[in-house]
């Protein structure tokens, strides 16, 4: 079976000559510059077989060293680096953790020291919480975005991380250089889960700034929706996390569920301005919004909302158009009810 190192030769050589016994101070150091390099071309994309394979690795090399069970102290030690966050051992990669210094010299490193929040062992995670603060000030911000970036679009299926855990990623989201270089990026990406991650950026109020920005001028058109959903109903909203719901006792079905948390959102524009705005989005995702709105408010919208929704029934997506019908059709019902 191929591994992902493979892909990558100059990358997956550094790292079994590191690994192998006999490597000076000086040659490990020259060695992690190499791999800092070679992992800046890696994609942040399935971590989970990237960390399979260097712990494979780690394994192969423990294993090729120990020469008799009787001569311990004959096996040759490793130095301690970023490559044994992936270690099998705990014990490893809290060291590892612990002797982290100065800034990530590459987005893939510094995606495996976020990814041991959801470490198994509760140690690492402390370590990992304490340690992130001072890694993430030192690395630069559009490695820190990057890999926020792939980390924040799931998240939330993370079933180890603790409140605190969470709280550590709101912080580092929160900080003025790594907001702007997220908030740009949602702003300008076509593809690719923008929406998901200004859902989860949006925990704390660093973004609301941008809010109305992001509804109006968002290339992606789930980004605006999620940003006129905001502003329509003045609350933000987010997944914090997942939890099993039985469904059939009986039979052993069930299902996870989302769980679902929101903080008010302070707006300035008025509900019907932000209203017709929705409306005239050219994509039938925000327009679809637009009406749901509309549906909700129509009692409160008064001579507006017949107008409304008529423009909404004549929407050239047959989905809006369907709730559009539908806000003509209540709305027939309540002047019916008012005149009886």
């Amino acid at each position: 079976m191929q591994s992902a190192l493979d892909v990558y030769p100059k990358f997956a050589s550094a790292i079994r000559r590191l690994l192998s016994a006999g490597v000076t101070a000086s040659e490990a150091a020259d060695l992690m510059v190499c791999i800092a390099s070679e992992s800046k071309s890696i994609p942040l994309t399935g971590m989970d077989g990237w960390e399979r394979a260097i712990r494979a690795e780690i394994f192969a090399s423990e294993r090729d060293s120990a020469k008799s069970p009787w001569k311990l102290w004959a096996n040759g030690r490793r130095f301690t680096s970023w490559l044994e966050l992936c270690s099998h051992d705990g014990r490893k990669r809290e060291a590892a953790l612990r002797v982290t210094s100065g800034g990530a010299p590459s987005a893939f490193l510094l995606a495996l020291v976020l990814r041991r929040l959801n470490d198994w062992v509760p140690q690492v995670r402390t370590a990992a919480r304490e340690t992130l603060p001072q890694l993430v000030s030192n690395s630069e911000p559009q490695d820190v975005a990057t890999v926020l970036w792939s980390l924040l679009a799931h998240w939330d299926t993370w079933g180890r991380m603790e409140s605190a855990d969470r709280e550590t990623v709101a912080a580092i989201t929160s900080s003025e250089p790594v907001a702007l270089a997220l908030g740009s990026r949602i702003m300008a990406t076509a593809a690719g889960p923008a929406g998901r991650v200004l859902a989860q950026c949006a925990r704390s109020e660093t973004f609301d700034r941008w809010i109305e920005d992001f509804a109006y001028g968002a290339v992606q058109p789930a980004v605006r929706a999620v940003a006129f959903r905001w502003l329509l109903s003045e609350q933000v909203t987010w997944v914090t996390g997942r939890r099993w719901l039985w469904t059939d006792l009986a039979y052993c079905k069930g299902k996870f569920e989302p769980v679902i948390d929101s903080r008010q959102l302070q707006t300035k524009k008025p509900f019907l301005a932000t209203l017709r705005g929705a409306m005239a989005d050219s994509s039938p995702m925000v327009r679809r919004v637009a009406a749901e709105f509309l549906i909700r408010q129509l009692p409160s919208l008064g001579e507006h909302a017949l107008l409304l929704a008529k423009e909404l029934a004549s929407d050239a997506s047959q989905c809006v158009a369907w709730r559009g019908e539908f806000a003509l059709k209540q709305l027939h019902q309540q002047k019916r009810e008012g005149q009886a």
